[in-house]
């Protein structure tokens, strides 16, 4: 079996795992860090919510790699379960835990594996980009707060015609707040320094049916096996978490919330909720692809084999 590991300081290898929802990269990760001594970096911005397992897809179970029927293996993973909901945790906090993470693998010897499908995230880490501090403005986020996502992204689009890689609703808020603040389009704000670090990205994927189809089976399992309306309705009345602040985490939290209030019938929220996961989905894939016309190379894979096979011959 080929194993991975250098012993010394000049070790500046990461390994990249994104692709749309619900498409298996953390058990990809999982099996390729087993393969190669690696240790898993999550670039997910709702899996360092505590609390927030089932509905963000969080199964710490698939860091558990079974060997034979009775032995198993650990794999080590880093920046799941780092804050409270009630926590504010934006792109500068994940850059800075991150880093420090990924360098600390690094001096051990292992092969940092950054794995996600929040783009802002991953792009920020491979490419070395930071964006310059503003500080809050708590009155107009007020005003804010209370627009819907569709309203927020054609209110940035006015503000600034070129940014639209950001479709979360909190990351709408606070580059609108940007901004408005400074005047100047995002793009400028962005320094990019240049990335720490020799990377090899992989995404998974697959045909917009099977991705989909995909994304229904999770959900129903979530919901009818799993428990993620009683995790929802716990983080609200046991945990204190608002039902504004689940709601702003989108997706999931949106829309069980709004079933849970009585906004929602329970039919009329899960067809609601796939709608949107098909087309979260879908604008993961369009960042992706323009990722890639902007110069950043990808391996785009649909299997373990194919990952083993092209992270061998990258560590060679």
């Amino acid at each position: 079996m080929l194993k991975f590991s250098i012993m010394n300081k000049n070790n500046n290898k990461l390994l990249v795992i994104t692709g749309p929802t619900g498409m298996g990269k953390t058990k990809l990760a999982v099996k390729l860090a087993s393969q190669f001594s690696g240790e898993i970096v999550s670039a997910d911005s709702r899996q360092v919510y505590k609390g927030m397992d089932i509905g963000t897809g969080k199964d710490l179970k698939d860091f558990r790699l079974k060997i034979s029927d009775f032995r198993f293996k650990n794999i080590k993973h880093h920046l799941i379960d780092v804050v409270s909901p009630k926590t504010a945790f934006n792109l500068a906090k994940f850059v800075k835990l991150a880093n420090k993470t990924i360098k600390d693998i690094q001096t051990r010897g292992k092969l940092p594996i950054l794995t996600g499908g929040t783009g802002l995230y991953v792009q920020a880490i491979v490419d070395g980009y930071s964006l310059s501090g503003v500080k809050p403005d708590k009155e107009l986020r007020k005003k804010l707060e209370n627009m819907s996502v569709e309203k927020l992204q054609k209110k940035l689009k006015k503000l600034d015609p070129d940014f639209d890689v950001v479709f979360n609703k909190r990351y709408l808020i606070r580059y609108i707040e940007i901004a408005t603040k400074t005047k100047t389009k995002l793009k400028k704000l962005l320094v990019k320094k240049g990335s720490d670090y020799d990377c090899l990205v992989m995404a998974i994927t697959f045909p917009r049916d099977i991705i989909n189809k995909r994304i229904d089976k999770r959900l129903i399992e979530r919901i009818e096996r799993e428990g993620m309306i009683k995790e929802i309705k716990d983080l609200h009345f046991k945990n204190k978490v608002s039902w504004k602040r689940l709601e702003s985490f989108g997706l999931e939290y949106k829309f069980v919330s709004q079933y849970l209030q009585g906004k929602l019938e329970e039919n009329e929220m899960i067809e609601k909720l796939a709608i949107a996961i098909h087309q979260f989905a879908k604008r993961q894939m369009n960042w992706l692809h323009r990722w890639e016309r902007q110069g950043r190379k990808i391996y785009w894979i649909k299997n373990y084999n194919e990952g083993k096979k092209i992270t061998g011959k990258w560590i060679k």
